[in-house]
């Protein structure tokens, strides 16, 4: 099974040099997971898991909605990655990105997930978290291993 999965890992990132118009919406579950994620919460521009494959070395982007499969993690995703503490920071574009461990369903750590949200001057950041936190949440309730990330999907 890893052997299927970290063949679906390099087709998913072997797709990263096609024209958007010809890229497939997913072939892995972690995929999946993102572009229903995405299209469920109309207050989310950009979600990105950063992980480590099974038999690999390298954190990196295996599922997003903008892009980047393969790209390495850097220090920012691996500081939260090491210390386990949440990271806020505002966009140049004005909006929240949050990025937070992601875990499986039993609570392991499996990376880290990036998160970013619309955010209009003046509102609650505290509640921006919030929302980071309850998709975390939602995204954990739907993983049941990192292996299962990398499975197939038609």
């Amino acid at each position: 099974m890893i052997r299927n999965a970290t063949l679906a890992f390099l087709v998913t990132a072997a797709t990263v040099s096609l024209p958007a118009s010809a890229q497939p919406s997913y072939l892995i579950y972690a995929q999946k997971l993102v572009d229903a994620t995405v299209a469920k919460h109309s207050d989310l521009t950009v979600l990105a898991m950063h992980v480590t494959p099974p038999n690999g070395t390298d954190n990196v982007i295996i599922a997003s909605n903008i892009g980047r499969i393969g790209k390495k993690a850097d220090a920012d995703d691996l500081g939260v990655l090491n210390t386990g503490k949440p990271r806020m920071e505002t966009t140049k574009t004005g909006d929240t990105s949050v990025e937070l461990l992601m875990q499986d369903i039993a609570g392991k750590t499996i990376g880290v997930l990036g998160a970013t949200f619309k955010y209009k001057a003046g509102e609650d950041k505290s509640a921006v978290r919030e929302m980071a936190e309850k998709l975390k949440e939602e995204l954990r309730m739907q993983t049941p291993s990192l292996e299962k990330l990398f499975e197939p999907v038609q």
